[in-house]
């Protein structure tokens, strides 16, 4: 099977169209159809192909019949989930502290922990609540 069938029946599981998965890569429509048509060989994407297909570089280039992907905790994120991870972890502490409180806050999971008691009532922390440290310094 080559390249491009393989890229094709990819597509189909993970359920993205030709042209998105250009976008996703970063590489012209024009150059990901080519690749898919025979044209090319292979592609300095492969790796970023492989991760949006939820599959291996091995698999797309015939090293490998096995199209899944180890039991690896980045490898079913897509392209925007790893560039968040990637710019994580050059944060500082305090920072990181901050932007995860933000996400607990926007995806509606707050913590226990992270809750504070006014006038006898339990209330959710918010990032505009001077009663708490969300950027790691101190109080």
């Amino acid at each position: 099977m080559s390249i491009g069938a393989r890229i094709e029946e990819r597509l189909g599981k993970v359920g993205i169209s030709q042209s998105e998965l250009a976008r996703r890569v970063g590489v012209r429509q024009s150059t990901m159809n080519s690749l898919i048509r025979g044209d090319n060989r292979t592609s300095r994407s492969i790796l970023k192909i492989a991760r949006e297909l939820r599959t291996t570089p091995a698999y797309l280039t015939g090293e490998s019949d096995d199209p899944n992907i180890d039991a690896e905790p980045s490898a079913n994120l897509d392209s925007e989930e790893l560039e968040l991870v990637d710019h994580f972890s050059h944060l500082a502490p305090a920072d990181r502290k901050a932007l995860l409180q933000i996400a607990r806050s926007m995806a509606g999971g707050a913590q226990p922990s992270d809750t504070v008691h006014a006038g006898g009532t339990t209330q959710a922390a918010t990032l505009h609540d001077r009663a708490n440290d969300f950027r790691g310094e101190g109080k």
